[in-house]
């Protein structure tokens, strides 16, 4: 009986391994891109969220990178428009190959949901930061309270931040924290900086 149970349990992680590998393989394939669809709650205009993937058409590129890069490009897009809770899903769906393209044609499709574009409600800096002036510490951003919550401007800001204390000869980190009030689509912001 246990010899029997052995080799059924040695045949199921045989099976498993080779799942596994056909399932890796076929994430490691290269297709070609075609095309690429939107869907959903874009929150831009269809000319700038193909401006995010536009690189992406007419090269051979291996699935699993396609599936990490795509959504990752828009996502950073609708971040810098202040969409912070936005998510994109990649899917790939195999094409009809054409007569003369021996590659395996798909089309990328990304569904979004966008969801509210927040502004900038308030900045607030603590722990190191009574260390340097607060107009100091609010000029290392270039936004304003009631500007779109810009994602890249705020890592920007971040990096001014460590570079005025790195200045003063402290090695400092800011962490950031984020309070949002969905009713009136702000964020607050909390920057601690810490040694």
């Amino acid at each position: 009986m246990q010899k029997a149970l052995f080799i059924v349990t040695i045949q199921a992680a045989l099976l498993a391994t080779s799942l596994w590998a056909a399932q890796s393989a076929e994430g490691n394939r290269k297709v070609l891109v075609k095309e690429i669809h939107f869907a959903g709650d874009l929150g831009l205009p269809l000319t700038e969220l193909r401006e995010y993937t536009e690189y992406l058409i007419g090269h051979r590129i291996e699935r699993a990178k396609i599936l990490e890069e795509a959504p990752s490009a828009v996502g950073h897009g609708l971040r810098h428009r202040g969409y912070l809770k936005a998510q994109v899903t990649p899917q790939i769906h195999s094409l009809k190959p054409s007569v003369n393209s021996k590659d395996h044609e798909v089309a990328l499709e990304l569904v979004i949901k966008a969801g509210k574009q927040y502004r900038v409600k308030n900045m607030i800096f603590v722990g190191l930061s009574t260390e340097l002036p607060q107009a100091d510490l609010r000029q290392a951003f270039k936004i304003q309270l009631g500007d779109i919550a810009d994602a890249e401007k705020i890592g920007v800001g971040i990096r001014n931040l460590e570079t005025l204390f790195h200045r003063k000869g402290k090695d400092v980190t800011v962490v950031p924290d984020m309070t949002f009030d969905d009713a009136a689509s702000t964020v607050s912001f909390q920057f601690d900086i810490e040694k």
